[in-house]
């Protein structure tokens, strides 16, 4: 009966383990970063199921307290879709609302400086900002 339990035992442990299935770990690289304060920070991560930029950034909605977020901005095309628009409407001087990641953006523009918010977090983007991070993706 023992040996019965223990190669019933053995059968299912054996079973279990075939369900595991190992997928390549996605690699990344920080495409762009601002160099005085370290966010927000352009990210790419890429492998052989994954090509997604990603957007990192401070959450300012906080004096004290350290509150890091992304926006998911999909391949590279996307990615310079979002700053490009970001750029014109800088250039423009234009009050944009948009919606990305499935969040309403806010975008507002003054004195080389583009200020994106949605419920609960906010940031922003100076023209050099968005001229390096554009001149890092092509």
């Amino acid at each position: 009966m023992k040996k019965l339990f223990l190669t019933l035992g053995l059968g299912l442990s054996l079973s279990a383990y075939s369900q595991i299935v190992v997928k390549e770990t996605a690699k990344d690289s920080t495409v762009w970063y601002s160099k005085l304060t370290g966010l927000p920070k352009l990210v790419h991560f890429y492998g052989s199921e994954t090509d997604n930029y990603t957007l990192y950034y401070k959450n300012l909605s906080y004096q004290y307290i350290t509150d890091i977020k992304y926006i998911s901005l999909g391949k590279k095309e996307g990615a310079l879709d979002f700053f490009n628009i970001l750029y014109q409407a800088l250039e423009t001087n234009k009050e944009i609302n948009f919606e990305l990641d499935g969040k309403l953006w806010f975008l507002r523009c003054s004195s080389n400086m583009a200020n994106l918010s949605t419920s609960g977090a906010n940031f922003f983007l100076t023209k050099k900002n968005l001229e390096n991070i554009l001149e890092a993706l092509k």
